[in-house]
């Protein structure tokens, strides 16, 4: 999904993790290109290893690690890996970024080299772990907080993938043609670290306008939502807009905006006209009692008035949409035959 704008409630997200699948690289005569899914803060896992929090004593592991360090100041936590699988794995070790995904909610990007931010705050890990199979080993890290960072709520991550050499595999085919990907396994674990008192952070969303879409057969609302305060913010709500004096509503949800960040957040509108102008009211509810409204005009789009069509062999045409006329068809057909005439007449002359 293409990102229209850039990317608001309380913590980055909650649940267990869930694998990261990371298409780095296709060969063939097809290309392969599939965008990885956006990561939760936990990191449990459905593959063969696992990344959590380290178990409190009554065995409850949280979904991510939720810190809080003044600034210029370091805490220690420990994260646990493991190997479920039936064979020993070696693992690399990493850092992430924390991001915002495109229509909202929490996501991580591998820190390259020198990194930046709060990702390149996790310290003291190893690069590589060596599991047996069925196994799981605790490492400490370091959480240092540089001096004179602003108070806010930050994400940072850490991650693990397999150090083997991943192989390539079959992701598709049409004929003969072959497409083959190399697919990376990968988890993350959030670290969420808040540099203040939670209490006195602001939390505020904004929302600067909307945009109307059509995705395939649907209607789209596309709310753009900044998050210009200090903490994680999601929302829900309600979009309305009126068409031949109907009015039409649609729940709003909006998913984590980390703090300057911004979303594109989705609200599918069956029932609204196309290539009209239409106007609308947002009402998305978050935070302490908080509530961001916006209200104006959106324009749908009006659908295209031609598509692609296949007419041959070989061959394809622009077609209006209503279909392609008759005259036209019988042209078409003229044509097919006049040409096909020529190349048995220049076939015999040979």
């Amino acid at each position: 999904m293409n990102r229209q704008y850039g990317r608001p409630a309380g913590q980055p997200g909650t649940g267990s993790g869930r694998l990261v699948w990371r298409f780095l690289a296709a060969a063939a005569t097809l290309a392969a290109a599939t965008p990885a899914p956006s990561a939760t803060p936990g990191g449990i896992g459905t593959g063969t290893f696992g990344l959590s929090t380290a178990p409190d004593s009554q065995g409850r592991a949280a979904p991510y690690f939720n810190l809080t360090v003044a600034a210029g100041h370091s805490t220690l936590a420990t994260v646990l890996v493991s190997n479920l699988g039936s064979k020993t794995e070696k693992l690399k070790i990493g850092r992430s970024i924390g991001i915002t995904a495109t229509n909202g909610g929490s996501a991580y990007s591998l820190a390259p080299g020198r990194c930046s931010g709060p990702g390149c705050w996790v310290t003291g890990l190893p690069r590589l772990v060596t599991l047996s199979a069925h196994s799981r080993e605790m490492l400490t890290f370091k959480v240092s907080v540089p001096a004179r960072t602003a108070r806010g709520q930050y994400l940072g991550g850490i991650a693990a993938e397999s150090a083997a050499k991943p192989g390539s595999r079959i992701v598709g085919s049409n004929g003969k043609a072959k497409a083959r990907a190399i697919i990376v396994e990968q988890v993350t674990v959030g670290v969420a670290v808040t540099v203040g008192q939670l209490s006195k952070l602001t939390t505020r969303l904004r929302i600067p306008g909307v945009l109307g879409a059509i995705e395939g057969p649907v209607v789209r609302l596309n709310i753009q939502l900044e998050n210009t305060g200090q903490t994680f913010a999601k929302g829900t709500g309600k979009a309305s807009c009126t068409a031949a004096h109907k009015q039409h509503t649609y729940t709003v949800l909006a998913d984590t905006v980390l703090p300057h960040d911004h979303a594109l957040i989705a609200v599918n509108a069956p029932g609204l006209p196309e290539g009209e102008t239409l106007p609308c009211k947002i009402r998305i509810n978050y935070g302490r009692n908080q509530t961001v409204r916006w209200a104006g005009l959106v324009t749908v789009p009006a659908p295209p008035s031609s598509h692609i069509a296949h007419t041959g062999h070989g061959a394809y045409s622009v077609v209006p949409n209503g279909g392609i006329p008759t005259w036209a068809i019988v042209l078409i057909s003229i044509g097919v035959l006049i040409l096909g005439g020529i190349g048995v007449l220049l076939f015999r002359l040979r």
